[in-house]
């Protein structure tokens, strides 16, 4: 068995919604996934005149949500309103980096 093959692997279980990952809309598709939260600790040092940044990533498997977001557009996650900050794709995942801001 090849890396990449294992890696594909290892995604069936990373995104499975029976072990790690769960079922979110995202812009109206429904996708499995996982969302990062701890990711804010670095995103989110500064609060500017009130104005509260929470980020998150969203990590699915490459393909799953077609068309991907482009940075700085819009995107609903769960009905939730955020703005994309920054679009990944490596080895079979894609990572969107999620902002919202609130006052």
């Amino acid at each position: 068995m090849s890396f990449k093959d294992q890696l594909r692997r290892d995604l069936d279980v990373f995104i499975n919604v029976d072990e790690f990952g769960n079922t979110h809309t995202i812009n109206g598709q429904k996708v499995p996934c996982v969302i990062d939260s701890s990711v804010a600790q670095r995103f989110d040092s500064a609060t500017v005149s009130g104005v509260f940044r929470s980020t998150i990533v969203v990590f699915l498997r490459q393909g799953d949500l077609d068309p991907l977001p482009q940075v700085d557009s819009s995107v609903t996650l769960d009905g939730a309103p955020y703005r994309c900050f920054d679009v990944n794709t490596e080895q079979g995942i894609d990572a969107l980096t999620l902002v919202t801001s609130e006052q």
